[in-house]
């Protein structure tokens, strides 16, 4: 939706109505691009229409914005929301405006051309490079602690294992009458020597 079709459907429906293939005759745009563009401005609030599908009349609505009275309507909402949250997604816009995703887009490389507030890759959007700074490191913060929970929480478990292992080994067997026999078998062959050579 550029500001200039939209600023042509505006001055075609200054005090007049019209059907869909009027506007678009009046703006030189095809028909399936006319009707899109009025859906847009449905949505904001700038036309109101009446009448059943195809035979929609179209009209200006009583308290209609223009492209840039939107245009700074959007640009306020999404400062509110990043002065307050420091930090949105594309998809967190896109809810907050209602809009289309290729309405959202357009309004935000719009945005960040004009330097209303900034992106930062796929961090998202922020009000100030300070805000970015800010994220960032406590991005790094939350990062280090997670780590150190996780390697608290394996050298635990490799404890805990150690120790159930070594609880689970086999104490020594001692086998008293296998010993006594033997030694008894052992007194019984040196009887037997010593008992012979006396002989």
């Amino acid at each position: 939706m550029t500001t200039n079709s939209v600023n042509a459907v505006i001055n075609f429906l200054d005090n007049r109505e019209g059907h869909l293939h009027e506007i678009a005759a009046a703006i030189d745009m095809e028909p399936g691009r006319t009707s899109t563009l009025l859906g847009g401005l449905l949505r904001s609030g700038t036309v109101v229409r009446s009448g059943r599908m195809r035979k929609y009349v179209y009209r200006l609505a009583q308290d209609f914005r223009t492209p840039e009275q939107i245009y700074q309507a959007r640009v306020k909402a999404v400062q509110a929301a990043l002065a307050e949250q420091h930090r949105l997604t594309f998809a967190e816009v896109k809810n907050l405006l209602r809009e289309s995703e290729w309405i959202t887009r357009a309004f935000l490389e719009e945005a960040c051309k004009n330097g209303e507030f900034l992106k930062q890759g796929k961090q998202g959007f922020f009000l100030t490079f300070q805000d970015y700074e800010a994220y960032i490191e406590e991005s790094a913060r939350r990062s280090d602690a997670k780590r150190r929970a996780t390697s608290i929480a394996y050298r635990e478990a490799r404890k805990a294992q150690s120790r159930a292992n070594e609880s689970e080994k086999p104490a020594a067997s001692v086998n008293v009458v296998c010993d006594e026999c033997r030694q008894n078998w052992q007194g019984y062959h040196l009887h037997k020597i010593f008992g012979s050579a006396r002989a």
